[in-house]
């Protein structure tokens, strides 16, 4: 019978080599789940949206988008060349927007003042961060009167103002410019505009700013502000951007003032 061998005949090297290679790959691993824990998270594009959102009932808003959408409005119906429409909610809503003719019927109906929110959220939710600004979000409201041409705001530019070119000229009693707020009185007239929003909806890389102005009582009228190449802010209407011709036409009217 052939003698067994002795320990001395074994060949160590292949379980120590196999000892070796496992405590090789444990070391990577752990390696990698540690760089993967220390590096920074990718931020989420709402949570990013949101933060530029200056007025928190529109935050909160836009943080719910999917029920702002769906959420029931009186019916709107218009009568176009291609049939008859309506919409009931935000989304049938912006779906008729984005045809030229319905387009422009929706934006004179008489029950546009209601879903006018429908294409601020649309757009907010579109929108991206910006990356550079034109004011620290404490000083927009100074910087909006410093640079906005009033005459861009056409029906909605304070009725007295003149052919002046910055908000900050126009004749007034009493002109107050809080952090996003500026409040105008000339008379018994008043006029006011809130900063509502910091976001990039142009393109570009600076900043575009959605402002509600008001004059006097009733809802105010959103609109965004672009900044011009002469470093003027122009104002353009929520359905430049909506309706038949979007960003290239909204770029064109902003440098066109």
């Amino acid at each position: 019978m052939r003698p067994s061998p002795s320990l001395s005949d074994l060949d160590t090297s292949v379980p120590v080599f196999r000892l070796i290679a496992a405590g090789v790959l444990l070391l990577v691993l752990f390696v990698i789940a540690t760089v993967g824990s220390t590096a920074p998270a990718e931020e989420d594009p709402m949570r990013a949206r949101l933060a530029g959102v200056l007025d928190a009932g529109l935050r909160d808003k836009l943080s719910h988008y999917a029920e702002t959408m769906a959420e029931e409005r009186p019916v709107i119906e218009i009568e176009t060349p291609e049939g008859r429409f309506k919409a009931d909610n935000c989304t049938g809503y912006v779906a008729l927007t984005g045809r030229d003719a319905r387009g422009r019927g929706l934006a004179d109906h008489p029950l546009a003042s209601h879903y006018q929110e429908c294409s601020l959220m649309r757009l907010l939710h579109n929108s991206r961060t910006p990356e550079e600004h034109i004011a620290p979000q404490a000083s927009l409201a100074r910087a909006v009167a410093d640079r906005l041409d009033p005459a861009t705001l056409n029906a909605l530019a304070p009725a007295w103002g003149g052919k002046t070119r910055r908000l900050a000229n126009v004749p007034a009693d009493s002109f107050a410019v809080t952090d996003h707020r500026i409040d105008v009185a000339h008379g018994d007239a008043r006029w006011s505009l809130d900063v509502v929003a910091s976001v990039d909806v142009a393109g570009s890389p600076v900043e575009d700013l959605v402002v509600r102005v008001g004059r006097g009582s009733g809802a105010g009228t959103f609109m965004v502000l672009m900044t011009r190449d002469d470093g003027a802010l122009a104002a353009l209407p929520l359905n430049v951007f909506v309706a038949g011709g979007g960003l290239a036409m909204a770029q064109a009217q902003a440098q066109g003032f």
